[in-house]
């Protein structure tokens, strides 16, 4: 079996030291701001250059060179590998794709945003429960309906009461993390969740050019000392936080991730490499999500990253456009392909329109869609055989002959056919006999059936459990003073 293996570079070996050494050179001279008192301690221990006014890092070459080691050491991504280890779809067992979270919501046809709701949430739950290419969870959208100080807990809550996949939010105080972490210890034991435990983890992600906010690595301590992951991810951004050359982009982009994976290391966790950069639009003054430089930028970042020993998400598989268009299906399609055939472990986040502008569920579907199509590409492979071949076949069928009703194609037809649900593969008139519809009005005929059969959910937990997590719920609500940021101001 022919699994696509070849993997597309844009940077050579040369390329890559100079990236590194520039990146190294930017860390001991410039170094990284980090105000947290526990932090620095750990730094100055280690041998970093401390400034205890400024809370900055300097990171000398040998202590960053040691982590790299020591954090890859056993990586299946090698540096140099010949030949190219299979590609992402492969080594893990399908391609899968993964939800974003946004503040807002779109509505269908793109008439309307406003922000998400409780409601929202949950019916974003049952959409990802059913969707067979999303791999896992999350609040498709913060519910604007419960206090600010708690949305992120509250979406956890939801998904832990309806998600059948692993679920994982995006954390804001470290009140809500010691809460997650508390019902994390809440539904350890609970049946329904053998196989899709909750990631109870932390995403660390800098504040802006080298410099990782006190309340961020205050959340990051919460975790690692619980024993939980920290995944590392940064998102340099060419002409606002990082230089606006590509090449600047990516050591800006490098620099946040050795300084937040040396912490890692220090803390006793797995760090990881995030490839997350982007480019500013400078007529707009906007994050763009789908221009071609997201595609360079990724494949470079793949580059890099597995040049260490790291596996690499980058942030392909977005778009700039408000709505499921031509527009988004190019800039989507372009870059997870790009993404994939330079050998990415993973693609950004999903049903997400316009770069951050708000969710919509029949993206989501759509991004499901293609997510199969993908699949199929990339683990159907290419069987060369006596069987595959069919010589024999070809010899008895004849000139002129169909293979239609042979039993070969039988056989054969449910594993080669990539049978679609919401892209036409229909004639002119079958297609206008069925409503002449395109995949955006699909899509939504789609959402419209699995919430008609699926929401509202039944909570998936014991009764004890749902009782348990209500009162932390409850206690949360009462006691706002514990979210605010105050409380947590280390510096």
């Amino acid at each position: 079996m022919k699994y696509i293996q070849s993997q597309i570079q844009i940077l050579d070996q040369t390329d890559i030291q100079r990236i590194h050494q520039a990146t190294l050179e930017v860390l001991a001279t410039v170094g990284c701001r980090m105000p947290h008192p526990r932090v620095l301690a750990l730094m100055q221990e280690a041998g970093a250059d401390v400034d205890s006014i400024t809370g900055v890092i300097r990171f000398p070459p040998q202590l960053i060179e040691h982590v790299i080691r020591s954090t890859t050491e056993g990586s299946p991504v090698k540096r140099s590998a010949d030949p190219p280890r299979p590609l992402m779809p492969i080594r893990n067992e399908g391609f899968r794709i993964h939800p974003g979270n946004q503040a807002n919501i779109i509505d269908y046809r793109a008439v309307s945003r406003r922000p998400g709701t409780v409601e929202d949430v949950i019916k974003g739950i049952v959409l990802c429960n059913e969707l067979p290419f999303v791999g896992s969870c999350m609040p498709l959208v913060t519910p604007a309906d419960v206090p600010a100080f708690m949305g992120d807990l509250y979406g956890y809550y939801l998904c832990t009461l309806y998600s059948k996949k692993p679920y994982s939010v995006y954390i804001l105080s470290p009140e809500s993390a010691c809460q997650i972490i508390r019902i994390g210890e809440l539904v350890h034991d609970e049946p329904a969740r053998a196989h899709d435990a909750p990631n109870v983890g932390y995403l660390l992600e800098p504040n802006g050019a080298l410099s990782y906010e006190e309340f961020s690595l205050e959340m990051a301590l919460i975790f690692a000392e619980a024993g939980h992951a920290i995944w590392v991810g940064p998102m340099a951004m060419a002409g606002l936080d990082a230089p606006v050359t590509l090449a600047g982009t990516l050591v800006m982009q490098n620099a946040d991730n050795l300084a937040a994976i040396v912490l890692c290391h220090l803390l006793g966790v797995q760090g990881g490499w995030g490839g997350g950069a982007h480019t500013l639009d400078m007529r707009h003054m906007l994050c763009s999500f789908g221009s071609p430089n997201q595609v360079l930028l990724g494949m470079a970042a793949v580059q890099l990253g597995h040049y260490y020993g790291f596996e690499v998400v980058v942030n392909s598989a977005l778009t700039d456009a408000p709505l499921p268009d031509f527009q988004g299906g190019f800039e989507k399609g372009m870059s997870t392909i790009a993404a994939l055939l330079s050998g990415a472990d993973g693609v950004g986040a999903q049903g997400i329109v316009g770069a951050d502008q708000g969710t919509s569920l029949e993206q989501l579907v759509i991004d499901n869609e293609w997510a199969s199509a993908i699949n199929h590409i990339f683990s159907l492979g290419f069987e060369v055989s006596d069987e595959t071949l069919a010589v024999d076949l070809i010899r008895q069928v004849g000139i002129g002959g169909s293979f239609l009703p042979q039993e070969h194609t039988v056989r054969h037809m449910r594993e080669t056919y990539w049978p679609a649900e919401i892209f036409n593969q229909k004639s002119w008139d079958a297609w206008q006999q069925d409503g002449g519809m395109d995949a955006f009005t699909k899509a939504h005929e789609k959402v419209e059936e699995i919430l008609t059969v699926h929401y509202p959910p039944e909570p998936l937990l014991s009764p004890q459990t749902v009782k348990d997590l209500d009162a932390l719920i409850a206690d949360a609500c009462a006691n706002p003073e514990r979210f605010e940021a105050q409380r947590y101001r280390l510096w």
